[in-house]
């Protein structure tokens, strides 16, 4: 069995240069699929820092026998399955506004968007419900709106996120400067609106 290296040693230092996560609504964590799918290294160290970024974890998981690349996709939420996360499903309606608290640990200067993520394709299929050309500047001070924020969710999806595990809000965040992306992904599930259910009922008649 491989062994963590010098190379994935400096990689957990660059892990650790830049930060963030949901902490409300409750995101996306690691369990034993993760581990399994994605590697004890990728697991302990999401354990140990859930903010880190997907460069890095990359770098640490290929060194790794027990990494499944074709299980473990790092640029769909880290990785992070919907299996390990089945009891953190938040149900919503179209329209709701949903307050959020994205804790930025370390700032890096960036651009940002929130929006709703197909998981089986990993597209997004509504896009931008916030977003920010400049986001976690370094050269001012932190601003609330970047942590704290309010989002309202699309009234045009119909059913595509009426069960569990189908859809994520994912905040993406992107550090080009520094060569580090950020993911943080949140589980819901949502009816179709209003006036998709009552197409559908006239449908029917």
């Amino acid at each position: 069995m491989k062994t963590t290296t010098t190379a994935a040693l400096s990689t957990l230092l660059t892990l650790a240069s830049a930060h963030g996560y949901f902490q409300s609504p409750i995101a996306r964590h690691p369990g034993d699929t993760y581990k399994s799918t994605c590697g004890e290294q990728a697991y302990n160290n999401l354990n140990s820092d859930i903010n880190n970024n997907i460069q890095g974890l990359s770098q640490l998981a290929s060194t790794q026998s027990d990494y499944n690349a074709a299980e473990c996709n790092l640029w769909m939420c880290k990785g992070l399955p919907y299996a390990d996360n089945t009891a953190n499903v938040h149900e919503y309606t179209p329209g709701q506004e949903i307050d959020m608290y994205f804790q930025i640990v370390a700032p890096h200067d960036g651009y940002a968007n929130v929006s709703v993520v197909d998981t089986a394709s990993n597209s997004v299929i509504s896009a931008n419900l916030t977003s920010w050309e400049k986001y976690a500047l370094t050269i001012e001070p932190m601003r609330a709106e970047w942590q704290n924020f309010t989002v309202k969710m699309p009234e045009d999806l119909g059913g595509k996120c009426a069960e569990g595990g189908a859809c994520v809000i994912q905040m993406h965040w992107n550090a080009p400067e520094a060569k580090q992306t950020y993911q943080s992904c949140i589980d819901f599930k949502m009816a179709g609106s209003s006036a998709k259910r009552s197409h559908a009922r006239d449908l029917r008649v």
